[in-house]
């Protein structure tokens, strides 16, 4: 008998529809490295946490952080992804379990006189009889083939991604944020640098009138300085507007409207310092979200493909029914009137066309788009950390070039003035000189803007505090 069973087995595997295996061509990436590594965490340093910003220390900007993670569409719609992902996991977990339930029939109605004559079995022809069915019907599919379990762990990887894919955006929508407030900022400090620089030409206006009424100078220098004042503010209203346009940003981006721009000051950001991980190139892969989304539809491509395998093999579902039966429905729920049947159910593709082979040899595809699809993320992100060292390290040089540049400067500017105010030199000399100064503190201000929006660039390519395993431990707990 067990050779029989054996024998039939062997049977129905090999009248199944033609199975021909398809080989991976894509290698997934494993690590990173870096041109240099020994500029990398020359000082043993942690990861960005997951609240970077508050290291500012600028109340205005953690209220902006909280009320745009709690009111942004963009987070909203990617929850939302995540409780599709769920259901569509549970609608996957259930295929495992058992499916139980109730079906009731009941007729009422007239009997053939001209049909089955001349004994109609249900009654006398002319008559009008009853008849009902009431069972409960059990159904499983036994999962011998590991397709359902392969679904299943698909549906959870696509759960993760979903998650991961979350995370992408609120890593995407802070660090905008941030780096919308940094400019701001900036935009603030350039209206001090016009300002000063504004109030310096006033000072020199001054002192050129006084030397038009004593005969030193004419009219000429008093219509250069003029010029000049009237050219700045022209500057400083585009500068003005420009912080409009910021504030709204914004504002919209924290999940507001445009009238709570009016409500936004001036940042009060203090120079948070972000140093580099020394194991940046080992755990750089399990830091990025994006990384992580596409580690996880590998996987829920390779729980498809592994899916489409099992569908080449019979189908075996287990059947049972039991309940009442009855001609008359006053007989339906008498002993005698009981029914039940117990039995297996098999489905076996013989000959399909080639449909079974197409979509698995598609669902191996997938495993391979996928893949490579990750690959050039993780290309992407090396390349994005690389980049932003390299501004760093050449930022920092700038700005102590540029410093010593701006010192020289202003020492000119003061010796240009005490000059002219002695008749030694012309007022194109200082003129000139000032020019110079306003370009120095100019490059500076700019300066400190790109250093504050490297920074946060460099946190977004180190993923902004986001770490794999305790996000996927988070999703668990929920």
């Amino acid at each position: 008998m067990q050779t029989l069973s054996i024998a039939s087995a062997a049977a129905l595997l090999a009248a199944c529809a033609g199975f021909h295996p398809v080989e991976q061509n894509a290698k997934q990436i494993d690590a990173v490295s870096f041109a240099q590594p020994s500029a990398i965490g020359q000082a043993v340093a942690t990861w960005p946490t997951d609240e970077w910003w508050l290291a500012y220390q600028d109340m205005q900007l953690n209220q902006l952080m909280q009320h745009a993670l709690e009111n942004s569409p963009t987070l909203a719609a990617a929850q939302a992804r995540i409780a599709r992902a769920q259901a569509s996991a549970n609608l996957s977990r259930a295929a495992e379990l058992p499916q139980v339930g109730v079906g009731i029939d009941a007729s009422y109605g007239r009997q053939s006189e001209n049909y089955l004559i001349p004994h109609p079995p249900l009654g006398p022809a002319g008559q009008y009889i009853s008849q009902g069915q009431a069972a409960v019907n059990f159904g499983y599919e036994l999962d011998v083939w590991g397709k359902n379990a392969a679904l299943i762990r698909a549906a959870d990887a696509q759960v993760k991604a979903a998650s991961f894919d979350r995370d992408a955006a609120r890593l995407a929508l802070t660090t905008s944020i941030a780096r919308a407030y940094a400019q701001l900022a900036a935009q603030f400090e350039m209206r001090d640098v016009l300002d000063a620089t504004q109030q310096q030409r006033r000072d020199i206006h001054k002192l050129i009138d006084q030397r038009v009424a004593n005969g030193l100078d004419t009219k000429v220098e008093v219509k250069q300085a003029e010029t000049n004042e009237a050219a700045l503010r022209i500057e400083q209203e585009q500068l003005a507007t420009a912080i409009k346009v910021t504030r709204l940003q914004l504002a919209v981006l924290a999940g507001d409207m445009p009238s709570a721009a009016e409500s936004i000051k001036r940042p009060t950001m203090y120079g948070a310092s972000f140093t580099v991980p020394a194991n940046l190139p080992l755990d750089l892969l399990g830091r990025r979200p994006e990384l992580a989304a596409q580690r996880a539809r590998i996987a829920a491509a390779i729980g498809d493909k592994e899916a489409a395998r099992a569908q080449f093999y019979p189908n075996i579902n287990l059947n049972a029914l039991i309940g009442f039966q009855a001609i008359g429905l006053g007989q339906l729920f008498n002993a005698g009137s009981q029914i039940s049947s117990v039995g297996p159910a098999v489905r076996l593709p013989l000959f399909d066309g080639g449909r079974l082979q197409a979509n698995y040899a598609a669902k191996a595809s997938d495993i391979d788009a996928a893949v490579a699809q990750y690959n050039q993320s993780v290309l992407s992100a090396a390349q994005d950390v690389a980049e932003q060292l390299t501004r760093a390290a050449d930022l920092a040089r700038e700005e102590a070039a540029t410093r010593e540049a701006l010192a020289a400067a202003e020492e000119a500017h003061r010796l240009a003035t005490l000059r002219y105010k002695g008749g030694l030199s012309p007022y194109l000399t200082v003129l000139t000189v000032e020019t110079q100064l306003l370009a120095q503190r100019r490059a500076l201000a700019s300066l400190k803007a790109r250093r504050d929006d490297l920074q946060i660039a460099l946190i977004r390519a180190l993923g902004g505090g986001f770490a794999e395993t305790s996000a996927a431990q988070a999703l668990a707990q929920h």
